[in-house]
């Protein structure tokens, strides 16, 4: 084994992945330096080059298309609400999820929306998947409904040849852990295709933009911003409070996909000096222009905010939903390649739920993702319906659903409880729903 302590030192440098995947040509060249290291002649180290290259497998896409018959009925006063958990099977057996499809209301013969997953995610053809059938349950105790274990090129054959495949479930009363009990249920793949396509980081390196926008909550139920139990306190010591860190952690990894860093940030559900409540004012001041400089122009405009309005209410999300969506239309007129991901922090439930529904439905259509994080100790149990992902259907007041998915909400305490970062919880889904955007517009990467 190499030991570095007995190594000559050379230099060393530092850099984010962003500084690399951003080059159009996935290079990036640092100049080595020194920190600790107390060497001779530190303007005498060389250069680093650092290249990213993406796995081919990532570029190999798989679509399928899933649907079941005759699912047996889980809920006791109407049918099962079933959805897909597809998971790749790891060399220990144990499975590790891939995706999920959506969950559909009511129904013992769904059809799913298409999955798409690349073979970097399977690991080859030949790999065993296994495909689980649950029925939804919003307090997160899915009923297993069945499942199968099937490789993709298995599940290619029962598309050619039109047979379907029964579930099973784990025997209850068997002594061998192995034992099954097979169902009258069969899964169906109608429709299997493979293609090559760009990536997330096919656009991502070739110039395309990530661009933040920021909305915060500054409703009454927040508590007196002077008071150190409110949400709103700035604490002297320079401990950052609920607001401060979600715009942090959020902020800290989508500025750097975002050349000029110039951020739209609004305040909702206050009222400015001498005027009525506004559900989405700009936090700088302006009266026209939104645009902050980088985390800490937002930092700075939210704190002096709070110095020049007052908290009211209600909590509407309308105004700023519209506002958002039209800032991402006007980048689609100029035939700019930018996406934008609209982060809403808020402490309480919404209060404007079709107009919100509304406004997301629209915005679907439009090159924006929706980050909605909870702060404080408020029940937000009524939230979990802007989410998808939670088993909820959104419809308009005309009738007409979303073209794709584009909101995520969670509250800040439930996912720093799983041990797992806002951030990943969170971010984890924008490069599915921008490749989703860019596939169903057939917007092509620029080289």
């Amino acid at each position: 084994m190499l030991k570095l302590e007995e190594q000559q030192f050379l230099g060393e440098a530092i850099c984010n992945l962003s500084d690399v995947i951003t080059k159009q040509n996935r290079l990036f060249t640092l100049k080595l330096g020194v920190s600790e290291h107390n060497l001779p002649n530190p303007s005498k180290f060389g250069e680093l080059t650092v290249q990213a290259e993406e796995s081919a497998g990532s570029k190999a896409l798989m679509e399928m298309v899933f649907h079941c018959s005759d699912l047996e009925i889980k809920d006791l006063l109407s049918k099962s609400d079933p959805f897909l958990l597809i998971s790749r099977m790891s060399e220990n057996g144990t499975p590790v999820p891939i995706c999920k499809t959506e969950v559909r209301k009511n129904d013992l013969n769904p059809k799913w929306k298409p999955v798409i997953m690349n073979l970097q995610q399977v690991g080859s053809k030949e790999n065993p998947l296994m495909i689980e059938c649950f029925n939804f349950s919003s307090n997160g105790k899915h009923d297993l409904v069945g499942k199968i274990v099937k490789s993709v090129a298995e599940l290619e054959n029962m598309y050619h040849s039109g047979n379907g495949e029964n579930f099973f479930v784990p025997a209850s009363n068997a002594h061998d852990c192995h034992s099954k009990e097979v169902l009258k249920s069969q899964v169906y793949v109608e429709k299997y295709l493979e293609n090559s396509r760009h990536t997330f980081i096919d656009y991502i390196s070739a110039g395309c933009q990530l661009n933040l926008m920021v909305a915060i909550d500054y409703t009454a139920s927040n508590g007196n911003p002077r008071l150190p139990d409110s949400l709103h306190y700035i604490d002297p010591s320079g401990r950052p409070n609920a607001y401060q860190r979600v715009i942090l952690e959020i902020g800290d990894i989508l500025q750097y996909y975002d050349p000029a860093k110039r951020i739209p940030s609004w305040g909702y559900g206050a009222r400015p000096i001498d005027g009525p409540v506004s559900h989405c004012f700009n936090l700088n001041g302006s009266t026209y222009q939104p645009e902050v400089e980088g985390i800490q122009g937002i930092m700075s405009a939210y704190i002096s905010a709070l110095r020049n309005v007052s908290l009211a209410g209600p909590t509407l999300f309308g105004p700023l939903l519209s506002t958002a969506t039209a800032i991402a239309s006007q980048s689609l007129t100029s035939n700019q390649q930018k996406y934008f991901i609209l982060l809403i922090v808020t402490d309480g439930v919404v209060t404007d739920f079709q107009e919100t529904i509304d406004a997301i439905i629209k915005a679907s259509d439009f090159p924006l993702s929706i980050i909605v994080v909870g702060v404080g100790g408020a029940d937000f149990k009524e939230m979990e319906f802007l989410d998808p992902n939670k088993g909820g259907r959104l419809e308009s007041s005309t009738g007409r659903v979303a073209s794709r998915d584009v909101i995520q909400f969670a509250p800040m305490k439930d996912v720093h409880g799983t041990g797992i970062s806002i951030v990943q919880s969170l971010l984890a889904e924008v490069p599915g729903q921008f490749m989703t955007y860019m596939r169903t517009r057939e917007i092509q990467a620029i080289s």
